[in-house]
């Protein structure tokens, strides 16, 4: 195999071409790995930021939970109290201790 002048020329210039494309996909490969680092810091914070938000979700929903549970059982023992003998007895005392508007009237007409 002969190489001419312009055979050598042209491995050169094939060589310094393949050479700057390495180079150039090189950099910019550089260029993206920082782009993806960065990208991957920022989607990370975001991220962590969204799992302490569910986990406060999580946790005022299991009080909010405790909380429904406690006024159910609360609004129950009312029920209960408001519809006991207790309670009647008591109702009964504070009507008949009320004033009757139309006798309260005539006593202070006939003063």
């Amino acid at each position: 195999m002969k190489t001419t002048t312009t055979g050598t020329e042209d491995l050169g210039s094939v060589r310094e071409n393949v050479s700057r494309v390495i180079d150039e996909t090189s950099s910019l490969n550089a260029e993206l790995a920082k782009e993806l680092i960065s990208a991957y810091d920022r989607e990370s914070k975001l991220l962590g930021g969204i799992n302490k938000r569910e986990k406060e979700i999580e946790r005022l929903k299991n009080e909010v939970a405790k909380r429904d549970a406690k006024l159910a059982s609360v609004n129950e023992r009312l029920e209960r109290l408001l519809g006991s003998k207790a309670m009647q007895v008591q109702r009964a005392y504070w009507r008949l201790r009320r004033p009757q508007r139309g006798t309260s009237q005539q006593r202070g007409g006939q003063r």
